[in-house]
C-alpha cells in the first residue's frame, strides 16, 4: 500500500484539505496507516501533477485560500485497480521488538520502563478504537462497515500486543529478579 491509496481513500467520499486528510490521518485511517503533514501535501502535489485529484480554492477571510481536493475519474480508477489487487502480508516494523529480539545486551530495566510507555500508548489506541467502534455501532455499523471492520481490527491488534507485553512484562521482571539474586 502507498501513501497515495490512503489518500484517495479519503477522498472517494467527500473533498477535503491538506489539514483535514491530516486530521483524518490522526483520527482515522492513521490508526491503521501514518503520515505526516509533510508526507501528505508531498503526495497531494503528486495526485495532481498525475491528475488522480483536483482542487479548488476557497476564499479564507485573514487566511491564505484553502485548496479543497477531490478524487477525479483517473484517481477513482487508480483506488479500483488497487483494490482489486491482493495485498500481500503485512510487514511488522516495530523498534521495540528488535530491541527485545536483542535484549541480551539490553539493560532489562530500561527495557522494562520503555514496555510501560509503550503498553500505555497502546491502551490509549485502544480506547480510541472502541470509542469509534461504539460511535458506529450508535450510527448503524450496517452503513459503516467498513470502517467498523476496520476498526475491529485495530481493537484486536492492540489487545494481542497488550497480551505479549504482558508476557515480556513478566519475563522481564523474572529476569531482573533472577539476576539481582546472583
Amino acid at each position: 500500500m502507498s501513501l497515495r491509496h490512503a489518500i484517495l481513500v479519503l477522498l472517494q467520499d467527500q473533498e477535503a484539505s491538506g489539514y483535514d486528510l491530516a486530521r483524518e490521518f490522526a483520527n482515522s485511517i492513521g490508526l491503521v496507516w501514518n503520515a505526516t503533514h509533510q508526507q501528505i501535501y508531498l503526495e497531494l502535489g503528486k495526485l495532481n501533477d498525475q491528475r488522480m485529484v483536483n482542487f479548488r480554492h476557497v476564499p479564507q477571510e485573514g487566511k491564505p485560500d484553502k485548496k479543497l481536493y477531490s478524487i477525479t475519474e483517473e484517481g477513482r480508477q487508480e483506488l479500483i485497480r488497487w483494490l482489486r489487487k491482493p495485498a500481500g502480508p503485512a510487514r511488522i516494523r516495530d523498534a521495540f521488538m528488535v530491541k527485545v529480539a536483542g535484549g541480551e545486551l539490553a539493560d532489562t530495566q530500561t527495557l522494562i520502563n520503555e514496555l510501560e510507555l509503550l503498553a500505555k500508548q497502546r491502551r490509549e489506541r485502544l480506547a480510541t478504537f472502541e470509542a469509534l467502534a461504539k460511535k458506529l455501532d450508535e450510527q448503524g455499523r450496517e452503513q459503516n462497515l467498513f470502517s467498523y471492520l476496520t476498526v475491529r481490527r485495530g481493537i484486536l491488534d492492540q489487545r494481542a500486543w497488550l497480551q505479549w507485553a504482558e508476557e515480556v512484562r513478566q519475563s522481564l521482571h523474572t529476569d531482573l529478579a533472577n539476576a539481582s539474586a546472583t
